[in-house]
């Protein structure tokens, strides 16, 4: 501002209408070339095509751990934002001209593509100068773009569903492995579940224990009662040889004879006999009997008894054969519990990388399908060109080329000023 001798409003009034055709001059020089360019430019035919977002699951598939979940809002904005990013890549648009064979560059057809988001919806335009060529430039460039984007998308899931399913075949040779060792175990010892063969001897020493018991009460029964019936039987004897004595001494019996304790009386010497006597001899008779009777029983007691005794050595024996078998069995378990620790871990694995196998690949169609955006408005062929917006561009040129105008005033003023003082 020094260059000025003064320095008021005036004196820059006298600069700028000193300088007046330059304020004339480029205004008018701008409307010219912008109705110029106007004119000689071709119309131009904008297509439309309405996008949704939708919100999808995470496409990391997590091994150990959960992701972060993320709002319905976060969603949206991040697929917006990729997607935005991904429709303005070179290589989308080389594939949308190799698609359509189109003359052009992959600038020039990223300068044809906007888009504007309103709340979960994205508007894909594409400017061109045939209605129909707009119409599918937008369709094949905005498809391409669908289809980039969810293949980055899922690129995390591929690579996990890619190392689940290599771990999965590795996991199935652990399990194949670990039934094969547990089954020539079983093969080998003649067991199946050792648990249940180890309660199923256990039971089965119970239930010879119980029945030992009970053969040993009916040998005690047997035994009481053997000896009640051998008591009975004395004593029946010993009353039957007491009234034979009595009878041989009050009554003189010709024609018996005495066998065995028995007394044997002829028909004759029966009738011989007084009533008394007679009575006397029967009841000797059914004493003897019933002696001869009870001893009997007493036999069979002990018999009964004998047989207890026997099958009590067998049930000892079987019990023996149990209890080893049982110490065995018992002897067995730990390296039994080592193989099925180990198969059910190799199970165990195998179920979760499944599960995840399973969830990476439902995650890889998903988002190669019909993840993330869908197409709500199909573009159509415009029937007019864009409103090319010549006013406002026009407005835009003045005011450009009257600063432009102010500036060279200005410059041109010192430049003079400064030769003049030279």
């Amino acid at each position: 501002m020094n260059e000025f001798p003064e320095s008021t409003v005036s004196s820059y009034l006298k600069i700028i209408m000193r300088w007046w055709w330059l304020f004339l001059l480029l205004p008018l020089v701008t409307l010219v070339a912008i109705w110029a360019i106007d004119s000689a430019a071709e119309p131009e035919y904008e297509a439309y095509e309405r996008l949704q977002i939708i919100p999808s699951d995470a496409q990391l598939v997590t091994l150990f751990s959960r992701t972060p979940v993320l709002t319905t809002e976060q969603q949206i904005q991040s697929v917006h934002d990729d997607f935005y990013d991904v429709i303005r890549l070179s290589s989308v648009a080389w594939k949308t001209i190799a698609d359509l064979n189109l003359n052009m560059s992959a600038d020039d057809l990223l300068k044809r593509i906007d888009t504007k988001h309103f709340s979960d919806f994205i508007t894909v335009s594409a400017r061109m100068s045939d209605p129909e060529l707009a119409r599918q430039v937008v369709e094949v460039h905005t498809q391409n773009a669908i289809d980039y984007f969810r293949k980055i998308r899922v690129n995390p899931a591929e690579v996990t569903q890619r190392f689940l399913n290599e771990q999965v075949t590795q996991q199935e040779q652990v399990l194949a492995e670990a039934q094969l060792a547990l089954q020539r175990f079983q093969l080998e010892h003649e067991v199946s579940r050792l648990p249940d063969e180890i309660a199923a001897a256990e039971g089965m020493r119970r239930q010879l224990i119980a029945e030992r018991d009970r053969l040993q009460s009916q040998v005690a029964r047997a035994d009481a009662l053997a000896a009640e019936y051998d008591a009975l039987a004395q004593q029946n004897r010993a009353k039957a040889a007491a009234l034979q004595a009595t009878l041989a001494a009050s009554t003189r019996i010709t024609d018996t004879d005495v066998i065995t304790d028995t007394v044997v009386i002829t028909d004759t010497a029966a009738r011989a006999l007084p009533s008394n006597a007679t009575f006397t001899l029967q009841r000797i008779e059914a004493l003897t009997a019933l002696a001869e009777q009870q001893e009997s029983l007493a036999q069979e007691q002990r018999a009964l008894a004998a047989g207890h005794r026997a099958a009590i050595k067998d049930y000892n024996r079987m019990l023996n054969q149990r209890q080893q078998e049982i110490i065995f069995l018992l002897g067995l378990q730990e390296q039994y519990q080592a193989l099925l620790n180990r198969l059910n871990e190799a199970q165990g694995t195998y179920d979760f990388l499944v599960d995840k196998a399973n969830e990476a690949n439902l995650k890889v169609i998903q988002g190669s399908t019909v993840g993330y955006l869908k197409v709500v408005t199909p573009a159509r062929t415009p029937t007019s060109p864009s409103p090319k917006h010549l006013l406002q561009f026009m407005l835009v040129g003045v005011l450009g080329s009257l600063l432009l105008a102010l500036f060279l005033a200005f410059a041109l003023e010192i430049i003079e000023r400064s030769l003049s003082r030279r």
